[in-house]
């Protein structure tokens, strides 16, 4: 490891700012014990099926649709999944699992887990859910006005103007109002998932859900063990959200969470990359030369919504660092074809882009490049979509609506609001923007587009886990993952202090434990789960390298030196797997 002092760029001023901005406000709701399970609900018989990947299974089992008051005869479906231990004799129970979001699907994710983690597989059954309003479960959809949505299509994110902001915040409202028309929307949250998941525990006849969940699923997991104790067994938590605090401080770290992986990871290993000749030879121009490319796209296409969907694209490239090239690959062909080629005509265009991709694939003798997204960008920019659910993603689909409402699934909208917290007013956010946007240009305009300023439905707070009736929480967490920051474990180790904090030093993947192929991370979590050995409060894992690199290139971040990295090797992880959780995870 590097012998320079790894205190964070970001500052401390700017991160005691972020810090101030994200504690300010109160909480005033009411926060509600877990309710008993009924009886009727836990004599249901589960009927497992094969369901498309080999040796998935799965079921559906039906839920109250509120938990508090389970006899009024209103129910809805929830889908289950599983792997069954391969080696029954050493079974040693479940590992429930979820994949984030919220509206993550999960009934792929037990597959994955289990093909890429054998050990963990031949002895735990490995089980996965569609939460209560995602995919095979009772949807929860939300008929939102596309009228304000089109009108926030004419201003890029980044206008800061009185119409715009205008814009914006009318159809962050229509987002709020349309969730809010759905009856189902009040019991799609965290404390009605929680419940549903133990009543899976019942069904299958289990004193103790394991558990490991990614991103969001820290926090579900997380308040599951503070509402069900008795019906926790390990958890393992990763990429985490602040679960000891609020659930709304892990989007208002975003924006700088975000640049700082792409400042500090991916410009210096673009300047080192095939991309060079494209992007620059160094940190600076890289940076430079998106900018360029941004603004040069907008005038390319005529859309104002081109440069949101290009920071869009690039954001969801930041989740993983196979997504590096694909970001590279895309601020490229715009640097080659419309900044550097000045003949915007469709033919000259289409052989540039041919150009382009034979020269990039001329540089990756072993690897096929494909065309498809780049290709996108510049003959399709209207079917150009963000790759994670939010206010863009409902944006984008208002493009293509042909009536006066358009359907968005709204799990991602009510879990969050739902679930309370420090959802501040649209100025709070407005005046937000203004202050972090310069700082944190790639998502520092987007992010404080915020649905839940507007929720009109009630929310509630949810109980914090308790170390005095669990067993130690392991965390997992990458130095620079974009979408859960590094500080929020911070504020997590200092309210539950048996947390065990796993971090990867100079990694910025978003979800890690047993499908990234990082075999310290990997040994330390089974170990806790197939040992019982739980980690040393505080562990460092060293990172593998980026893409094309066969050195890690260390940049200061928020883990220090007071601990030495454990060293690591790269596990082959198969590309069915890998294939499932980038459609996951990201």
């Amino acid at each position: 490891m590097s012998s320079f002092s790894r205190a964070s760029r970001t500052g401390p001023r700017r991160v005691a700012l972020l810090t101030a901005a994200v504690v300010a406000g109160g909480l005033v709701n009411t926060i509600y014990p877990a309710a008993a399970a009924p009886s009727p609900f836990a004599g249901q018989q589960l009927t497992w099926q094969a369901c498309g990947l080999p040796g998935l299974e799965c079921a559906k089992i039906t839920v109250p649709r509120d938990w508090r008051t389970p006899g009024d005869g209103q129910t809805l479906q929830v889908a289950i999944s599983r792997t069954k231990a391969t080696q029954p004799a050493g079974r040693k129970g479940v590992v429930f699992t979820n994949p984030g979001g919220p509206s993550g699907s999960g009934l792929a994710l037990p597959w994955s887990l289990s093909t890429a983690q054998p050990k963990l597989a031949a002895q735990y059954d490995v089980i996965g859910m569609d939460p209560r309003g995602v995919g095979s479960s009772t949807q929860l959809n939300c008929d939102v006005a596309v009228e304000p949505l089109v009108a926030a299509n004419a201003y890029d994110t980044r206008d800061l103007s009185t119409a715009a902001a205008a814009a914006r915040t009318a159809a962050t409202k229509a987002i709020a109002d349309g969730c809010a028309a759905n009856p189902l929307t009040p019991y799609v949250n965290t404390w009605q998932t929680t419940h549903d998941m133990d009543l899976i525990r019942v069904l299958l006849g289990e004193q103790k859900l394991n558990y490991v969940g990614y991103s969001y699923g820290t926090w579900l997991g997380a308040k599951y063990a503070a509402l069900f104790p008795a019906g926790a067994g390990k958890v393992v938590l990763d990429s985490n959200t602040a679960w000891m605090d609020d659930l709304a401080s892990a989007w208002q770290l975003m924006p700088m969470a975000f640049q700082r992986r792409f400042d500090d990871q991916f410009t210096g290993w673009a300047s080192r990359s095939l991309f060079a000749k494209y992007l620059g030879t160094s940190a600076d121009q890289v940076k430079a030369v998106y900018e360029e490319a941004r603004a040069t796209y907008l005038r390319y296409t005529g859309m104002p919504s081109a440069g949101t969907n290009l920071d869009g694209l690039v954001r969801t490239s930041l989740y993983t660092d196979a997504g590096f090239f694909n970001a590279a690959l895309n601020v490229g062909v715009l640097k080659a074809c419309i900044v550097d080629n000045k003949d915007w005509s469709p033919l000259a265009v289409t052989l540039c882009l041919i150009d382009y991709i034979n020269d990039v694939s001329a540089n990756l003798p072993a690897q096929a490049v494909s065309a498809e997204q780049a290709t996108a960008l510049l003959q399709n920019p209207a079917g150009v979509r963000p790759g994670k659910p939010g206010v863009e993603a409902a944006l984008a689909a208002a493009r293509e609506a042909t009536g006066p409402t358009v359907t968005l699934n709204g799990v991602f909208y009510a879990v969050r609001c739902g679930d309370g917290g420090q959802w501040h007013s649209p100025s709070w956010w407005a005046g937000y923007q203004k202050q972090f946007s310069a700082s944190y240009p790639l998502a520092g305009y987007s992010i404080p587009q915020e649905v839940c300023a507007h929720w009109s439905l009630p929310a509630q707070r949810l109980p914090n886990p308790d170390q005095r009736s669990l067993s130690p929480i392991v965390m997992v967490q990458s130095e620079f993952d974009p979408a859960t920051a590094y500080e929020n474990v911070g504020r997590n180790t200092a309210q539950f202090r048996d947390a065990r904090l796993v971090s990867v030093q100079d990694n910025g993947t978003h979800g890690l434990y047993g499908l990234r192929g990082n075999s310290c991370v990997d040994d330390v979590v089974n170990a806790y789960l197939l040992d019982g050995t739980a980690p040393a409060a505080r562990t460092v894992c060293a990172s593998l390298p980026l893409p094309f690199e066969t050195t890690v290139h260390p940049v200061a971040g928020p883990v220090d030196d007071k601990t030495t990295p454990r060293s690591t090797r790269a596990v082959l992880v198969d590309q069915r797997v890998r294939d499932e959780i980038e459609k996951i995870l990201g």
